[in-house]
This record gives structure tokens, sequence and C-alpha cells, in this order.
């Protein structure tokens, strides 16, 4: 059942990274601006709506981004300029609601419920937000507000952008039924492939095939399936730190065989993961190494610490020792590698143990 006591926006910054880079330099605007790895093997981060015309997307490879809009302005990103403005967005977020989970750079969730049973005022609420955000940055923002943090997640997505969709629980399963499975929290490609083989193409479909056929192909995930196709999510807003983790990875346009080269691109992005960390009041207790052969098998090796931290020299030493003890590196070499921390906390207190 769908609790209507509940309210919750999902603010979506639109085209962050694309915008970001239209607002400092004015002769960007109405330009296709791609924004991700300009190396052969890099990959999209963000594209500009003027960008998507041509089919552009995140995660595409850069290369093939080129062939679409080879008069596209590509650009590497600007981290720390992006935080700028992620940092403002959050701080009126949190003068405007009492619990507010960051999930990235470019969206958070955000509770209403104190408003209680009166809507409107919930609804003007998240209005001031989208208001004030767009006043401070000079960015356009979409946002869904919604019983559950699915539901208003899909309204900031089917209202892009500069939207604002309030999804009402009466309404919910007129606006879920005709969208494709894709629409729905966790269903990937792969997910999304084999419900089309079972003949499950629509929202509706999957709310209303049996719930015995869902766990003979899915096991458990099933049953959390049909309960998102009919509108249900009970998952509460965590508080928790802004960034669940922090990571960096490569993609080399030719494969890295060098175990010492290797050692060193490590050394460089878990320094990089570390200022990163360091830069948002940040601690860390997790450290894993990431690599990707040549046939595209990955594998990820990680230790977590006993207490929070943010040293680069601690979080270096770690990661190359993972790569050294747990990476197994031969002459067909790598052709990725990444550094990410994770199972963050704020820094504001620490303890530490005199062993750790």
């Amino acid at each position: 059942m769908i609790d209507s006591g509940r309210r919750i926006g999902h603010l979506d910054m639109d085209a962050f990274f694309a915008a970001v880079e239209q607002l400092d330099d004015p002769s960007l605007r109405g330009r296709p601006v791609i924004v991700g790895g300009l190396g052969p093997r890099g990959v999209v981060s963000t594209a500009s709506y003027e960008a998507r015309v041509f089919g552009i997307h995140s995660a595409m490879p850069t290369a093939v981004a080129r062939r679409r809009c080879p008069d596209g302005v590509y650009l590497r990103p600007r981290f720390g300029r992006y935080k700028e403005i992620s940092d403002i967005v959050r701080e009126i977020l949190r003068g405007a609601s009492t619990t507010v989970e960051t999930v990235s750079l470019d969206e958070a969730f955000f509770d209403l419920s104190a408003y209680g049973a009166d809507v409107n005022a919930s609804i003007e609420a998240a209005r001031k937000i989208k208001a004030d955000v767009q006043e401070a940055t000079r960015l356009t923002c979409s946002v869904g507000v919604a019983p559950n943090r699915f539901l208003a997640k899909l309204g900031s997505e089917l209202d892009k952008p500069d939207g604002f969709l309030v999804i009402d629980p009466e309404s919910v399963r007129e606006l879920l039924d005709p969208l494709p499975v894709g629409r729905v929290w966790g269903v990937g490609r792969v997910t999304e492939r084999r419900l089309s083989g079972l003949g499950l193409l629509r929202v509706r479909d999957l709310r209303l095939t049996p719930a015995d056929l869902l766990a003979r192909e899915f096991g458990s995930a099933g049953a959390r399936l049909q309960a998102l196709a009919r509108g249900e999510d009970d998952t509460p807003l965590s508080g928790e730190a802004a960034s669940r983790s922090i990571s960096r990875e490569l993609t080399y346009a030719f494969d890295l065989i060098d175990p010492a080269e290797i050692e060193g691109e490590v050394r460089l992005l878990a320094r990089d993961v570390a200022s990163r960390l360091q830069a948002e009041s940040l601690l860390c207790r997790t450290v894993r190494v990431k690599v990707r052969y040549p046939d595209f098998r990955t594998i990820t090796r990680q230790f977590r610490f006993g207490v929070g931290v943010d040293s680069s020299g601690m979080i270096e030493r770690l990661a190359v020792h993972l790569l050294r003890s747990r990476v197994p590196l031969d002459e067909s070499g790598i052709r990725l590698v990444g550094v990410g921390v994770g199972h963050l906390t704020e820094s504001t207190a620490r303890q530490l143990s005199l062993f750790d």
C-alpha cells in the first residue's frame, strides 16, 4: 500500500556538468557540449540537451559521440567547480528539509513529511526549493514530489528539463501502467531483456504478472519489482553523508602491461580520491581497487579499516598493497584501473585507535 502520509522530493540538476560549462562560458550556450573522458576509450559523463538531439547520452563512448556529433564541444570534467555549485544546492535543501539524502553532485532526495497532512504546503515548499536553487546557481533543475523515493525520482525524470511533477497516490497506477518496464527502479538492460522475453513490456504487465512466476524467474527480487510496479517503496531516506562513495577510474587508449606503470596510475588515482575526500570533509572506512582486462573481465578488491580515515598516504599505500597482493597482472595487461573509497562519514569528529 502506498503511504499517502509521506511526502518525498527528488531534485535533479539538468545536464549538470554541461550546464555549468555553458554557465561559465557564455559562448557555449546553445551549442552541443559533451563532458567526459577525451581519450580513445573515454566515456561521456554529461551531454547538454543540444547534444542529446544527436543521440548522445551519459556512459556512451566518447568516440561514438564524436562520430554522431563531430562539431560538438568536448570538455574534460572540472569536479572542483561542480562541487562548488553542488554545495550551494545542498545548503538550500538542508535549510528547507529535516532530512536530505544527497545521491551525487547533481541529485538529492529531501523529506517533506514534516508538513503532515497539509499537502499543498509541502508542494509549495518544494516549489520554493526549486526556485531558490535556480536563483542561487543560475541553472535549471527538475523536481519530483511523491509519496516515496521511487516515485519522486520518477517524477523528476518524467518532466525534464526545468520540470516540476507531483505524483498523488490516486494517480500512481494511471501514471505507471503505460511506462516501459525499464522505468522501474533496478531494471537495467539485462533485466529488461529478461522481462521482455517473458512478454512483460510495460509496467502494467509487470504489475499483473503472477507472483510465483516472478519468484521463479527472479527469486526474492521478483516481489520487489512487482511492488515498485504498484508504486510501493518503503525505503527511508538515510540522511547519511553526502557521498556514499568517491572513485576515479581511467580507461586507456592502449593496454597497460608494465606493473610499475600500473602501480603509478593507482598511486595517482588514490591521491586524487583522497583529495576529494578531504575537500568534502569526509572519512572513509573502505578502499577498493578495480581492474578491467583486455577481454573485459573485471575484478574489484577492497579492504575495510577499523576506523574512518582521510589520509592520502594511508589510502595510497593500501591501494598499492591491494594491487600488488590481490590483483593478478600478466603479459595481457589491463585496459582500465580505478580506485575508490566507501563507507563514508562526516569528519566533524573522529576517534582514532592507537593500533589502527
